[in-house]
Order: structure tokens, then C-alpha cells, then sequence
């Protein structure tokens, strides 16, 4: 009995961080259920990936058109697509005026477009280690050549910080 009350509350208590987790990335004070639902939905549906996604919403986009950069298929123009268009575009909507009624840390409201931008780009990384980078980089040090090794280290030790435009067009 006691096993499953501790199980229990290990079980409360992940449910809590994971909520935390999820409101910080969405650049909300409290996490919203109904929101993170269709949001998950949507990303399953369309095929994102889900880093780029989450760097490109912490900018505040007006539209799906910046969100775009992270969805796989984005070449279909069929009705399908057009429908989908559309349930990003009223996600997004309520995703924008529940983060615009979040509070910031100082308690002021409503916080700034920059504000709420600079808070997600601490806690939605714009660089991850990815296998493509990482086998080509294995295998020249295999070879004795440790510059492409070196060359991530040095971009993945700053993941949330915007880098030079080689830098981002080699790794985001």
C-alpha cells in the first residue's frame, strides 16, 4: 500500500514538471490542456519537427507561414492541405491570445511580443545534436581529422543563442 502511494505521487509530481515543461515551451504561465491536445494533434497529423517548431513559435509569428519551416510535407496544395492550413492558423490564434493574457515576472500585463519571445528562446533550443550531424563528424575522427567534432561542441554548447548565419544555415 505504501509502494503505490509513492508510485502515486511520483506519478502527480511528473505529471506537474511535464505540464511546467510544455506551459514554458508554449510561453504560457499555466499549462492549458485543451491547447497542448490539438497542438499535439496537429504536429502529429502534419509530421513537424518538433525543435524547429517550438524555436520558430518563441519569435511570435503572425501566421503558419514561419511555422511552415518545420513541417516535413508542406508541398501538397490539395483541400486537405487547405483545411490543415486553417486548424494551424485557429490554433495559433488561441495560442496567441492565451499567451498574450499570461502575465509577466515582474506581474506586469500584458507582456511585450519581445518579452514573450526572449523567455521561449531560453527554454526552446535553436541547435540539437542530430545523427547527421554526428556519424560524418565520428568518422573523420576515426580518421584522425577532429575538426567537424570540435566545430559542433563549439554550436552545441550554445543551443539557445543565435549564431552566425553559416552556423545556421549548416545546423537549424
Amino acid at each position: 500500500l505504501q509502494l503505490d502511494a509513492i508510485r502515486s505521487d511520483f506519478s502527480k509530481d511528473m505529471q506537474e514538471q511535464m505540464e511546467k515543461m510544455w506551459a514554458a515551451k508554449l510561453g504560457l504561465d499555466v499549462f492549458d490542456e485543451e491547447l497542448f491536445s490539438e497542438l499535439e494533434t496537429l504536429m502529429e497529423q502534419t509530421t513537424v519537427d518538433y525543435t524547429i517548431f517550438f524555436r520558430e513559435l518563441s519569435s511570435v509569428p503572425d501566421d503558419i507561414v514561419t511555422l511552415k519551416k518545420s513541417f516535413y510535407n508542406t508541398g501538397t496544395h490539395d483541400s486537405n492541405a487547405k483545411e490543415m492550413d486553417m486548424r494551424w492558423e485557429d490554433w495559433l490564434a488561441n495560442w496567441k491570445t492565451l499567451v498574450n493574457s499570461a502575465s509577466s515576472a515582474d506581474g506586469a500585463f500584458p507582456r511585450s511580443r519581445e518579452e514573450i519571445s526572449r523567455q521561449m528562446k531560453l527554454v526552446n533550443p535553436k541547435y540539437i545534436l542530430r545523427e547527421w550531424f554526428v556519424v560524418p563528424a565520428y568518422q573523420q575522427a576515426t580518421a584522425g581529422n577532429y575538426a567537424l567534432i570540435q566545430e559542433l561542441q563549439n554550436v552545441m554548447t550554445q543551443p539557445y543563442a543565435e549564431q552566425s548565419k553559416e552556423v545556421e544555415d549548416k545546423y537549424y
